[in-house]
């Protein structure tokens, strides 16, 4: 179950919200019967004081201090403020929001001397307010028809001098712009250095709250742009600068963006507010689905889509006065998506989803918040906007949500590595294990080839020679064609098989190591094709002991018998270097050849897969290219295993050459 009291971190968030609502239970004395009794307070410790309570009212009037008639000439109605006049009757009439109206107060101020301020906010449309018959505010152009007004609802906060005398204030207020005509906000008075202190507080919360939506919006689209596969990021950071741009232009946070652009259009700001509030609702709806794809339907999100763009062409197009009317229809529509979008997450906690238990509860306090702030705008119950402490707090939990999502991501990835740092270390033990097998495998196949040569060599070799022997005898006391022809045929037999064990097996290696039987075999290449084949070697040791030399035969005896068949070459260096200061050992073949891409198109290709396989037996690496001016070059080197430091006679090797 989803036990909210378990997130810590949103208790903090609810007490202010809790604070917030409860304020106004708290406030100080109200206005009764047009007069407010101030004398008894210091606004030094108190601070400023909402002038709430029943102010006189007078509707469908415009009257100023100089027009107001004598005391009690008229009979005034009594509107409690903050409130808007929508539905107050008068003369068995109710009246509209739009219309004009004249609302006077009597204020008993403390008997103490000195400088105070008013705080004027949220005033629909155009105002004039005279204290003590003398005009120190005006906003906008107060006008009895929709022609002659010029709606500017801004912040002011006139300053003026107190002696403790009563103050009278009387505000007249012209409304053919909004639904709603009259003061919604609370006129504040106090000192001016606690006013505007306050005004200073609100402004820095404001742009804390806009500044921290800026920051997460560029957060996740940044996000978003280096993992394109998630689109949730995207839509969150959507869904964060819409509410921004909404908060900056709205009268929830005083109209911030005037800050900074003092001269925009009222018009335009309300226009902008609006269309940011209609995208937004789509675009946390595709957030939402983008996190639980199951749980919340793609026909709802195509119609919150529809309803989005519809309205956000409204904003737009509409005359701002039936823009406001339409205005309900989405609150309506909104309150009955929140409520859908709380199931559907309830049922993705119940589900066990990941983070779903951090988006629910932000989204609950969220959705209240929403509830709460749109009845406050509809005039249904009186509230402060506190709809930027609700976004602020769902950033927190979606923050935490994703918090989750990557600190498992993280385990995950950190399980992974270790299991797979694990099976590279059994891989590379098995490579190397593997290694070891092949090459005992070669040893095992070289010794049994050095075997059969020897019994080849030194048995049936030999025992052919003494058959052809034997021949030549009967040859010369008998005479006869037939035996001429038996003494060439076993002649032939013996060569093919001193050839045959050879191939097998250098024999004479086993006495001259590797540079004697490579001359031979070049010798006897040169001999049977007609190419000048030269043999270069450059040996530290008089007789080399490394094993791995036998390896270098064998792809020095395919490189060369390849560039016989192959390169159609005149001439085929062979190199050997081992040389004193260096523990490699050097093979090279090089050929003066029609290359690599000519010699190509010739039938076969096993030959290079073998020379390379012996190459890698022996920890070596073999490189075939083409050779400059032509022909081709192939190569190998290896270590030598023999190689040690510190010689006597300056030789690195152990058995120095003559």
């Amino acid at each position: 179950m989803f036990h909210p009291s378990r997130y810590l971190i949103f208790r903090l968030p609810v007490l202010i919200l809790l604070w917030s609502l409860l304020g106004s239970a708290w406030a100080t004395p109200l206005a009764s019967k047009g007069v407010i009794d101030l004398a008894s307070l210091n606004f030094e410790s108190a601070g400023s004081v909402r002038l709430d309570g029943d102010w006189e009212f007078y509707p469908g009037q415009l009257l100023n201090p100089a027009t107001f008639p004598p005391s009690g000439s008229l009979s005034p109605d009594y509107l409690a403020f903050p409130a808007s006049w929508n539905g107050f009757t008068k003369d068995g009439r109710k009246l509209e929001g739009s219309g004009v109206a004249t609302f006077r107060l009597r204020i008993l101020p403390p008997k103490k001397e000195g400088d105070l301020a008013l705080r004027l906010f949220d005033v629909h449309s155009a105002y004039r307010l005279w204290l003590n018959g003398k005009l120190i505010s005006a906003q906008g152009v107060v006008g009895e028809s929709v022609g002659k007004e010029v709606a500017h609802p801004s912040l002011d906060m006139p300053v003026f001098r107190s002696d403790g005398s009563p103050i009278e204030l009387v505000l007249e207020v012209s409304n053919h712009f909004y639904d709603n005509g009259g003061v919604t906000s609370s006129i504040l008075i106090g000192s001016e250095q606690t006013i505007r202190n306050e005004q200073a507080r609100q402004w820095g919360i404001a742009l804390f709250f806009i500044g921290a939506l800026l920051v997460m919006g560029c957060y996740h689209l940044f996000y978003y742009c280096f993992r394109r596969s998630d689109a949730a990021p995207l839509y969150f950071g959507l869904y964060c600068l819409l509410w921004m741009a909404n908060f900056m232009a709205s009268n929830a946070s005083v109209w911030a963006i005037r800050l900074f652009i003092p001269e925009i259009s009222f018009e335009f700001l309300h226009r902008f507010d609006l269309a940011c509030f209609f995208l937004s609702i789509p675009v946390g709806y595709m957030f939402f689905r983008s996190l639980f794809t199951e749980e919340f339907s793609l026909r709802v999100q195509k119609l919150t889509q529809i309803m989005g763009v519809a309205f956000f062409l409204l904003a737009f197009l509409l005359p701002v006065r039936i823009l406001l009317g339409v205005v309900p229809y989405y609150y309506l529509i909104s309150l009955l998506l929140i409520a859908y979008c709380l199931l559907r997450l309830v049922e993705a906690h119940r589900k066990r989803r990941e983070a779903a238990g951090f988006i629910l509860a932000g989204f609950f306090i969220l959705g209240l918040i929403a509830a709460n702030d749109m009845l406050a705008d509809l005039g249904m119950i009186r509230s402060e906007y506190l709809i930027h402490v609700g976004i602020f707090i769902f950033i927190l939990a979606q923050g935490f949500a994703f918090s989750l999502k990557f600190s498992r991501s993280f385990s995950a990835v950190e399980r992974l590595s270790t299991e797979l740092e694990g099976r590279n270390q059994a891989l590379e033990e098995e490579m190397i294990e593997r290694a070891r097998l092949e090459s005992e495998i070669v040893n095992v196949s070289e010794n049994e080839r050095r075997c059969l040569s020897h019994d080849l060599h030194d048995g049936l070799c030999q025992q052919l020679t003494a058959a052809r022997l034997r021949c030549s005898v009967l040859e010369r006391s008998m005479g006869g064609k037939e035996l001429t022809q038996l003494s060439s045929l076993l002649e032939e037999s013996v060569n093919h098989s001193y050839d045959l064990a050879r191939g097998l097996w250098p024999v004479r290696l086993d006495q001259h190591g590797i540079s004697s039987f490579l001359e031979d075999i070049c010798r006897r290449l040169a001999e049977s094709s007609g190419i000048d084949i030269v043999v270069r070697q450059s040996r530290a040791c008089a007789n080399c002991q490394n094993e791995s030399l036998i390896q270098l035969y064998r792809i020095a005896s395919e490189a060369v018998s390849n560039a016989v068949k192959h390169a159609r070459a005149s001439r085929i260096d062979v190199s050997l270097d081992c040389l004193a200061n260096s523990p490699m050992i050097e093979l090279s073949v090089l050929d003066n050849g029609v290359g690599r891409q000519a010699a190509s198109s010739s039938p076969g290709g096993m030959g290079m897969r073998i020379m390379a396989h012996r190459a890698r037996t022996v920890g070596g690496e073999l490189k075939v290219e083409d050779a400059e001016g032509g022909g081709t070059l192939v190569g190998c080197k290896i270590e030598c295993d023999s190689f040690t430091i510190g010689n006597s006679n300056g030789s690195m090797c152990p058995h120095p050459a003559d």
